[in-house]
């Protein structure tokens, strides 16, 4: 075989392997890799933002889906995403992500729809050290001191009982739980102050609560509307409030031939409870706002008479309204307090109220009394407060 042939067999053979790589290579290009899909959850219907989704506004979406490792950030089990709150207006069709739709309490802090969340601000140092956290059960008061324009100071029951959701510093961010489980001999969760989270952590100062309608109002009218400040304390367990025992008497011994009265049954006064709280206000509308000054054209008032009791039950009351200096009584009446909470009694004395005069209104409750001041003066608009009639910021 000469140099030559030899030459030409070689460069057949790097021609041959050359038009074999070309066309594997072109082949690659043509065939993409397999990517493997999954179907997910999109919405059957268009779905408002706040709202637990219902079986029939979801269904699987139509093939290919998303690629299998994208599928995380979706939901792709229809009963993944049934009874779970919405974030946003989702529309027909649309893919529902983890971010659309999440769990109830993630949303708004409770299931409870029935209930409203409200957050209110109050002093660390006031919040029991330090030691409210979520799950905790509070009592809300609300307290002023003295301004100097002839406005005492006084302090009220807000609300009684309710239940905490959430904890802030003043800055939004979450006051985190130093503790989180109880030791022996020791609180668990207590919200961390700056000697405990080290330095620059800021205290929890803003508390969420969840409460009825009704409780919310109060809380944003004392808060809001009357300028209190809070002081927050851990509620008393019912559980470990004692009930008081029944009264006990010594029968009484009849006299030798005494014909025996037939038994009847004698009903039972309800039962003093062994601990009680509360206070008084006075108001021109049924559970209206404070009014410490009403026009001498005034006619009637209402006593807002806020009692907190264990065992929870009727409680007897009596509501007397004298004169400042205890003179004259013009209102004197025993009422019925249904529950422990707040309850507006209507005050109408038969001769009215007397003009330009001050007045003491007085809540009787077992051995317990609370007091409110108050005066006609002048015939200026409501809600004037302060003993001299003057508005709030009058010079």
């Amino acid at each position: 075989m000469t140099n030559r042939t030899r030459f030409l067999l070689i460069l057949a053979g790097v021609l041959a392997i050359a038009v074999l790589l070309q066309n594997q290579c072109k082949q690659a290009a043509v065939e993409p890799p397999t990517v493997d899909l999954v179907r997910i959850v999109v919405a059957g219907s268009s779905i408002e933002p706040y709202q637990s989704i219902e079986a029939n506004q979801v269904r699987l979406g139509p093939s290919p889906g998303v690629p299998i490792t994208e599928a995380a950030d979706y939901y792709t089990e229809l009963t993944q995403v049934i009874g779970l709150m919405t974030t946003r207006f989702i529309k027909t069709g649309q893919e529902i992500t983890r971010e659309d739709a999440k769990p109830a309490e993630e949303v708004r802090y409770v299931e409870q729809m029935a209930l409203e969340i409200v957050s209110f601000p109050a002093v660390f140092s006031e919040m029991v050290a330090g030691q409210v956290r979520p799950g905790h059960k509070v009592n809300i008061y609300g307290y002023r001191g003295e301004t100097g324009r002839g406005v005492a100071a006084e302090t009220i029951l807000v609300a009684g009982n309710v239940w905490v959701v959430d904890v802030r510093t003043a800055a939004g961010e979450e006051a985190r739980e130093a503790t989180p489980e109880a030791a022996a001999g020791r609180p668990a969760g207590i919200i961390s102050s700056p000697s405990v989270r080290g330095a620059g952590a800021e205290p929890g100062s803003v508390l969420s609560v969840a409460a009825s309608p009704d409780i919310v109002r109060k809380i944003i009218d004392a808060f809001g509307a009357q300028g209190y400040e809070a002081w927050v304390t851990l509620a008393p367990s019912p559980d470990h409030i004692p009930t008081a025992p029944p009264p006990t008497s010594t029968p009484t011994r009849l006299p030798p031939g005494t014909p025996i009265p037939p038994n009847e049954p004698t009903p039972t006064p309800p039962l003093p409870p062994p601990s009680l709280t509360g206070a008084v206000y006075m108001s021109h509308a049924d559970d209206g706002p404070q009014v410490d000054v009403f026009p001498n054209t005034t006619s009637m008032a209402w006593a807002i008479v806020a009692l907190q009791y264990r065992p929870d039950q009727p409680l007897p009351i009596r509501i007397d309204v004298k004169t400042a200096d205890g003179a004259t009584t013009v209102f004197d009446r025993d009422e019925i307090h249904p529950q422990s909470g707040q309850v507006s009694y209507l005050i109408n004395p038969a001769g009215g109220f007397s003009p330009d005069t001050k007045y003491t209104t007085t809540i009787y409750a077992t051995d317990e009394t609370f007091s409110a001041d108050w005066q006609l003066c002048g015939n200026s608009p409501l809600p004037f407060t302060g003993e001299d009639g003057s508005a709030p910021g009058d010079n």
